[in-house]
């Protein structure tokens, strides 16, 4: 499920690489606005985007247009996993669509974006450079252990001397 929230690039820290801001809150919740409640029938459990196109009313060719809404339904139910939504479960919705969107944070700081500022926030190490004393001495010792991988590999099954082996050893 693509998650708007997470996929815009107000959350992003570095869009071209893909880095998200996941300590600051894109939602927020609001009271002063309406929400109404859907008892989740059979065949809807698991289905958050049917249980969207049930409670608004939507052709199933609109629904496309807002099922990156459905995070701020899953924000205010407290929905970590849409996939746990059972029969007979209580969903909290906005009554009125245009309302959803009134529940995303769209004011965040567009300093989040430049990268020069995330060095600062966050620590990035470098660790292509960092060596496994233990993995070297397996491989330099030909060992064959899993999952590593010997540079000249030996076969997984060997007849030597009449004697059968297993594994490489």
């Amino acid at each position: 499920m693509d998650f708007k929230s997470l996929t815009d690039s107000y959350t992003k820290f570095d869009t071209a690489n893909d880095v998200y801001d996941l300590f600051t809150s894109t939602f927020v919740y609001r009271d002063d606005i309406a929400l109404s409640e859907y008892v989740v029938e059979r065949g809807f459990d698991m289905r958050l985007d049917l249980i969207f196109e049930k409670i608004y009313n939507l052709e199933p060719d609109v629904v496309g247009l807002y099922l990156v809404d459905m995070d701020v339904i899953c924000y205010i139910n407290n929905i970590d996993n849409p996939l746990n939504i059972k029969e007979g479960s209580v969903i909290k919705y906005p009554t009125d669509l245009g309302n959803i969107r009134e529940f995303r944070v769209l004011d965040i700081d567009q300093d989040l974006n430049n990268k020069s500022k995330i060095k600062e926030r966050l620590s990035f190490p470098n660790k292509s450079t960092r060596k496994d004393k233990s993995r070297e001495d397996f491989i330099k010792g030909g060992y064959s252990l899993p999952p590593v991988v010997l540079e000249t590999p030996r076969p997984p099954v060997s007849i030597k001397d009449g004697k059968f082996s297993i594994g490489g050893l």
